[in-house]
């Protein structure tokens, strides 16, 4: 039973929440609406509105303008079945080696299997006899998991049943996906988010009002593991779906840095090649962008100075001693040799950090400068 001084505590603690997360919730919807989204982002969006909204209910003075149903409703298991249906959904949308097909499949089952826990969650509260009466939002919580009144205790075990299903299946396609990229981090921790639900969801929401609250679950210990392991997955499932966006921005931004000077030296000797920046453009598409520029403007350059299409000495085997080749191509100076051959990425490097990698060297070479080079043809002799 939750003590009206822990249930004071959690209603700080909620407001501060509610405040906190309020502009990331905006911005996530504003996204949504500028850019082009896919099935994942649609879900976590909603799963952070739905969040939102719960803590919203359980605040004292909106608590106190809703109908005895809805109370009851919003304490037995709406606010679990929605949260768990948009994680759902998010684990059926990052399925990569899943078709289309598929994909659809998965999400008119997660729709059909929320809808009939959401309808068994309302039967069962149209037979409870103590929810309903409860006065406020404490004892509302408190009579829900007595575990005395049947129809709350049928409702709040398919609630917890269905967020444990979930959260399994969160917690197996997060820990077979985890990795270093910004993505599979983010899996990673709502992984272990799942591992903490489960617990959470188990104790407090299947064993806690079967038990009645008696034995080892109305102990010190089963009381730590009603609240705590719920406590820590809702940190992890906000870290989880905040690191991948955050993470992504941040790389994006630095890679158009790094691409910045040699795309501006392209475009001021292109300037038709490149089109204008759309604005409804995330940063990652941006730097896809960039990089096909420079890859153009490249090609462009190479037969405005009319390279042969291969050359008679061997490539570099080192991708520095290539790099460092090509940028004394870019900026006039002697490059024996050279062919448009050595513009293709080394064996084993894909296009995109090929291209960073001349980018990188071209930026230290014009820092190295003591006026800019340009990329007419002419040798640059100004050094520091």
């Amino acid at each position: 039973m939750i003590t009206q001084s822990t249930w004071d505590l959690m209603q700080i603690v909620r407001v501060a929440m509610l405040v906190c997360f309020l502009p990331g919730l905006l911005y996530r919807i504003w996204r949504i609406v500028r850019y082009p989204t896919s099935v994942p982002a649609v879900a976590v969006t909603v799963f952070g509105v739905s969040v939102w909204i719960w803590f919203v209910v359980y605040t004292d003075w909106v608590w106190d303008a809703l109908p005895a149903s809805a109370r009851a409703v919003s304490v037995a298991g709406w606010p679990a079945i929605t949260i768990a249906a948009c994680l759902q959904i998010f684990v059926v949308g990052i399925s990569g080696d899943a078709s289309p097909e598929r994909v659809r499949r998965g999400l008119w089952i997660t729709m059909a299997g929320a809808a009939i826990a959401l309808t068994v969650v309302f039967i069962a509260m149209s037979y409870s006899e103590v929810v309903p009466r409860a006065d406020d939002v404490l004892a509302t919580a408190n009579a829900m998991y007595a575990g005395t009144d049947r129809g709350a205790l049928v409702a709040v075990v398919v609630s917890s049943g269905y967020m444990v299903l979930v959260a399994l299946q969160l917690a197996w396609v997060g820990s077979r996906n985890a990795d270093r990229t910004p993505v599979g981090v983010g899996l990673g921790l709502l992984a272990a988010a799942s591992a903490f639900q489960v617990v959470a969801s188990i104790c407090g929401g299947m064993w806690s009002p079967l038990s009645r609250g008696e034995g080892f679950i109305g102990g010190a210990v089963g009381r730590w593991l009603q609240t705590w392991p719920g406590c820590i997955a809702a940190g992890l499932i906000v870290a989880g779906f905040l690191w991948p966006p955050i993470m992504l921005r941040v790389q994006a931004r630095r890679e158009l840095r790094r691409l910045g000077p040699l795309h501006d030296a392209l475009a001021g000797m292109f300037p038709g090649l490149f089109p204008p920046v759309e604005s409804r453009i995330r940063s990652s598409d941006l730097v896809f962008e960039w990089t096909t520029h420079v890859q153009d403007g490249l090609t462009l350059l190479a037969q405005s100075r009319r390279v042969p299409l291969v050359a008679d000495l061997p490539l570099p085997k080192s991708g520095s001693e290539r790099t460092r080749d090509v940028v004394n191509w870019l900026v006039g100076e002697d490059a024996p040799g050279f062919s448009c051959e050595w513009l293709r990425p080394p064996e084993g490097m894909s296009e995109g950090p090929w291209v960073l990698e001349i980018a990188d060297a071209y930026r230290e070479r014009q820092e190295g400068l003591e006026a800019p080079a340009s990329l007419s043809g002419m040798p640059s002799t100004l050094r520091k």
